[in-house]
C-alpha cells in the first residue's frame, strides 16, 4: 500500500485525509476515490465488486459521499480509523464546516482544519489521543458531584485554557455477542487546564449516546449508576514546557498518567498522545491508539452483567476501547 493506482507516494507517520464518492450513474456502480484531493483509484462493480453480480445502485439511499482518515505508519502500512467516517448526500471535502458531533473525529477535523489536506486528519488525531489522554477520567459520587462540575466548569478563575465541548469527543466501542460492535459517545463534557498546569476532564455520565434511548437507560441506572455516581473525572499532569515548547502548526506526542475516577473507583491509566497547537490561542490534545479500561478496574463487573441479562445476550465484552480528541482554547 506504499502508493495508490495514481496520486501521492504514502510517507511514515502521516495523516491522511481520504474521500470517496459513490456513482450510479453509469452501466455499473463506481467508487472513486482521492486522498488530500488526488484521484488515486476508481473501482466498478464490474471489475472489482463480483464481476458486477451485486445489484445496481447498491449503494443508492445508503451515502453518496464519505471522508474519513488513515495513518501510515510505515511505507507500507496504514491504520485506518474507520469510526471517523463521515457520510453525506453533497460533496464533502476534509476541510468542510459540518454539524458538530460528539461521535465523529472527522467533524472535529472539520471544524478546525480551514481546507482541505493531511493536515485536516492529523488534526483529528492529535486533539482526540492528545486531549483524552492528558485527561483522566474520574467518576465521583452525588456528593462530590457538584464539587467536580463547579472545578471543572469553563469559570474556574484558576483556568488558562477551557475546553471547547463542541469541538471535542470521548468515544468508547463495545462488542455484544463476540461479533457486534458498537460506537457510543457522551453528548456533555467539561474541563479546563489550570494555571498550575493541571488538565481536568469531567464527563457527565447521565449524557451517553447509544444511539437506543432504552440502552441509554440501562446503561445509566444498571451500569454508571448515575444517582449515586453522576460523574468521571480524569486529570493528568501537563509538563509546564509542552504547551509553550511548541509553536503554530507543530505537533508532538508524549506518554502521560491520567488519574481516572469512574464510579467511585480511582486508578491510574498510562497512554500516548497527541499533541498539537493548532494556533497561538488553540491546542488539540488526542489518543494515539484507543485506551483499554476493563470493567473490573472500576468495579462495573455486575453492571455489565445486569445489562448483558436484561438485553438476553450471549456476551458483553468486559474491555472497551475508548478514544478521544479534546481541544482546548486559551483564556
Amino acid at each position: 500500500m506504499s502508493q495508490w493506482n495514481s496520486g501521492p507516494q504514502l510517507s511514515p507517520n502521516v495523516w491522511y485525509c481520504v474521500e470517496t464518492a459513490y456513482y450510479a450513474d453509469t452501466a455499473y456502480d463506481e467508487l472513486r476515490m482521492w486522498v488530500n484531493g488526488s484521484l488515486v483509484h476508481s473501482v466498478t462493480s464490474a471489475n472489482d465488486w463480483n464481476n458486477g453480480t451485486l445489484p445496481a445502485n447498491w449503494l443508492s439511499d445508503k451515502f453518496n459521499y464519505a471522508m474519513f482518515g488513515f495513518h501510515s505508519f510505515s511505507g507500507n502500512t496504514a491504520d485506518v480509523w474507520m469510526d471517523d467516517i463521515v457520510l453525506s448526500t453533497e460533496p464533502i471535502g476534509c476541510g468542510t464546516t459540518l454539524p458538530t458531533s460528539s461521535s465523529s473525529a472527522s467533524s472535529v477535523a472539520s471544524s478546525v482544519v480551514p481546507s482541505s489536506s493531511s493536515v485536516a486528519s492529523s488534526v483529528v488525531s492529535s486533539v482526540a489521543s492528545s486531549v483524552a489522554s492528558s485527561i483522566a477520567v474520574s467518576s465521583s459520587s452525588a456528593a462530590n458531584s457538584s464539587v467536580a462540575s463547579s472545578a471543572n466548569s469553563s469559570t474556574n478563575t484558576n483556568a488558562a485554557w477551557d475546553l471547547d465541548t463542541e469541538a471535542s469527543y470521548l468515544n468508547f466501542v463495545t462488542t455484544k455477542n463476540t461479533h457486534n460492535v458498537e460506537v457510543h459517545s457522551f453528548g456533555s463534557l467539561s474541563g479546563f487546564i489550570s494555571t498550575g498546569g493541571v488538565a481536568t476532564v469531567t464527563i457527565e455520565l447521565d449524557s451517553v449516546n447509544t444511539g437506543i434511548d432504552i440502552r441509554n437507560q440501562r446503561m445509566r441506572d444498571l451500569l454508571f449508576e448515575t444517582a449515586s455516581y453522576p460523574t468521571a473525572t480524569i486529570t493528568v499532569d501537563v509538563p509546564a514546557t509542552l504547551l509553550s515548547s511548541l509553536s503554530a502548526g507543530q505537533t508532538t506526542q508524549t506518554d502521560i498518567s491520567a488519574s481516572v475516577n469512574l464510579h467511585g473507583v480511582s486508578t491510574t491509566v498510562t497512554t500516548r498522545v497527541s499533541v498539537q497547537r493548532l494556533s497561538n490561542s488553540r491546542v488539540l490534545v488526542q489518543s494515539m491508539a484507543p485506551v483499554l479500561p476493563r470493567a473490573a478496574d472500576f468495579d462495573l463487573t455486575d453492571g455489565v452483567e445486569a445489562l448483558r441479562s436484561i438485553a438476553n445476550l450471549t456476551s458483553i465484552s468486559a474491555a472497551v476501547p475508548v478514544d478521544f480528541a479534546l481541544v482546548f482554547d486559551a483564556r
